[in-house]
C-alpha cells in the first residue's frame, strides 16, 4: 500500500466506526431485515474511505454490502437466514480486514474478494428502467469541477481552521455529487464523498481539522486532479 501511515491510521478509525454501525444495524434487526437505507449509506461511506486509503478489495467488499443494503431498501431481495448469515460473516471479515489495513497482503485480498463473491450471489439482477433518465453531465463540466474542487481542498489543507473555505468547497462537492451520471464514475463519487467527510467537522463547529483530515484533503485533491486528467484525455477512471 502506498498510503501514508497517518492516512491509514485515520482510515482504521473511520472505517471501524462504520463497521460498528453496520454490525449494530444487523444485530438490532434480529431475524428481520435491517434498515436498508441506513445500511446503504453507511456502506457507501465505508467504500469511499477504502477507496481513498487505496484498498480496492476492501472497497469492493464494502460496495457489495452497499448493494445488499440498496436491494433491501428497495425490497427486491428476500432477507433470508442465509443472507443474514452471509452479511454477519461479511461484517466480521470487515472487522478483521480493517485491523490488517496497515499490513495488507495477498491473504487479506483473497479474504475480501471471497466474501464479496458470496454477497454478490444474493444481489438481484439489474432491472431495466423504462423511465427517461437525466442526461449525464458532459466530461468538460466534470473535468472543470474536479479541478476546482481540488484547488479548494488544497487551499483548505493550508488553512484547516478556515470555516469559510470549508463552506465553499463543501458546497462545490455536494453540487458535484448531485450531478446526473456521477454514479457511473465510482472513483469520482467516492473521492468526493471522502473529501466531504474530511471537511465536514469545520461546518459542524470544530475549530480546526486534524492532521489526519488534512492528509485526506491533500490525497483527495491529488486523486481528483488525476481523475480530471483521465476524463479530459478520454481514459477510463
Amino acid at each position: 500500500m502506498t498510503s501514508p501511515a497517518g492516512f491509514i491510521d485515520f482510515f482504521v478509525l473511520e472505517a471501524g466506526e462504520y463497521i460498528e454501525q453496520l454490525d449494530g444495524l444487523t444485530q438490532r434487526a434480529g431475524g428481520s431485515a435491517p434498515d436498508g437505507a441506513e445500511m446503504q449509506r453507511t456502506a457507501r461511506a465505508l467504500r469511499g474511505a477504502a477507496t481513498m486509503a487505496k484498498l480496492p478489495p476492501f472497497a469492493e467488499l464494502a460496495g457489495a454490502v452497499e448493494g445488499i443494503g440498496r436491494a433491501t431498501r428497495d425490497d427486491v431481495v428476500d432477507w433470508t437466514p442465509a443472507l443474514r448469515s452471509a452479511m454477519i460473516a461479511a461484517i466480521d471479515d470487515l472487522k478483521i480486514l480493517v485491523r490488517a489495513a496497515r499490513a495488507w497482503g495477498d491473504a487479506e485480498t483473497d479474504r475480501a474478494r471471497a466474501r464479496t463473491r458470496e454477497l454478490a450471489a444474493f444481489a438481484p439482477a439489474p432491472r431495466r428502467s423504462v423511465s427517461v433518465a437525466a442526461q449525464p453531465a458532459p466530461p468538460s463540466y466534470l473535468v472543470g469541477e474536479a479541478n476546482n474542487i481540488a484547488a479548494g481542498l488544497e487551499l483548505l489543507a493550508t488553512r484547516p481552521d478556515n470555516r469559510a473555505s470549508a463552506g465553499v468547497v463543501l458546497g462545490r462537492v455536494r453540487a458535484l455529487r448531485g450531478v446526473a451520471g456521477i454514479k457511473e464514475l465510482p472513483p469520482l463519487a467516492d473521492v468526493a464523498e471522502a473529501a466531504e467527510t474530511a471537511a465536514r467537522p469545520l461546518e459542524l463547529g470544530e475549530p480546526r481539522l486534524s492532521l489526519e483530515r488534512v492528509e485526506v484533503l491533500r490525497a483527495a485533491a491529488a486523486l481528483l486532479r488525476r481523475i480530471a486528467a483521465a476524463l479530459r484525455d478520454g481514459k477510463p477512471t
